[in-house]
């Protein structure tokens, strides 16, 4: 290493300290990331920089999240950033991995509705068939007056657009269809005209568009009665929000010290702005201050 390199940030600090400990021959090597492909430029751009700061040598795949597994997997890389159900927690079981972000699933509704939050299993009602709830008009929600008779228009993003739409059907449809009246947008810009004016929609989302007017959040329970919750980021971390998609980080417990402090890296704020800025929501800033900290005391 060179004696006048000044690392600049967190992570080339940390990784300056892992390259002077005993081992740094074995340490040399480049570190591979692979995992998620829809992480976004500014998480790839802001990790590659800090690795150069530090004079690491990154090499990043992020080509998906099933072949950044497999290559985890195989130890032909060394960490990887994924993005799998809760029905998958047996792929990684493996690995020490910990939360890094969040993608953004929420239930959006015209300001105007008079609908205050919604349950699993009306969503359910309202998106699929063959459920134990049937709600084709806003009066099955219980709702009374001028919304009662109109009927319910449920809309996903479109196909091959988002990861929320499988994640949906498979989260509270339990893998069964679609109804046949569901509309399909292409982009937030589509979103935003078909919640517009007199819409009786009902959409799920990464966020809400930008162009949207009156249009609200609501806040989702897992059942008609119990407690309902916003999709804030603590929310989202203590899983009081039921719709939930994790993007975690996965590595070996006998991982190198050039690992750790990577994912400590990614656990930082500057890897918290790249991540929002693709649409993720990064976990609240002392949750990841936690899991930093836990990572830097464990052996």
């Amino acid at each position: 290493m060179k004696k006048n390199l000044r690392p600049r940030t967190a992570f080339a600090r940390l990784l300056a300290v892992a390259f002077l400990l005993p081992c740094a021959a074995a340490l040399a090597a480049d570190v591979r990331v692979v995992g998620s492909d829809l992480l976004g430029a500014a998480f790839s751009k802001t990790l590659a920089g800090a690795a150069a700061e530090s004079g690491t040598r990154l090499a990043l795949a992020l080509e998906g999240s099933r072949p950044g597994l497999d290559e985890l997997k195989s130890a032909r890389a060394h960490l990887a950033v994924v993005v799998l159900t809760a029905g998958d927690e047996k792929e990684f079981a493996e690995f020490r991995g910990v939360p890094l972000a969040f993608h953004g699933v929420v239930v959006l509704v015209p300001d105007a509705a008079p609908l205050e939050q919604i349950a699993l299993d009306q969503l359910d009602g309202a998106f699929g068939v063959g459920g134990p709830l049937l709600i084709t008009r806003w009066g099955d929600f219980g709702l009374k007056g001028e919304w009662a008779a109109n009927v319910v228009s449920p809309q996903v993003p479109a196909v091959g657009t988002s990861l929320i739409t499988e994640y949906f059907r498979h989260r509270v449809l339990k893998d069964r269809a679609f109804k046949s009246n569901l509309g399909r947008y292409g982009t937030p810009e589509e979103l935003s005209i078909r919640l517009a004016g007199a819409s009786r929609a009902i959409a799920i989302a990464t966020a809400v568009p930008p162009t949207a007017l009156r249009v609200k959040i609501l806040p989702v329970a897992v059942r008609v009665g119990e407690p309902a919750f916003l999709p804030t980021p603590e929310n989202l971390v203590s899983g009081d929000y039921p719709l939930r998609l994790p993007v975690r980080v996965l590595f070996r417990a006998d991982a190198p010290p050039s690992v750790t402090a990577l994912v400590r890296f990614l656990l930082g704020e500057e890897t918290a702005r790249a991540l929002a800025a693709a649409e993720l929501v990064p976990l609240p800033p002392a949750a990841r201050r936690q899991l930093a900290a836990a990572i830097e005391k464990s052996p």
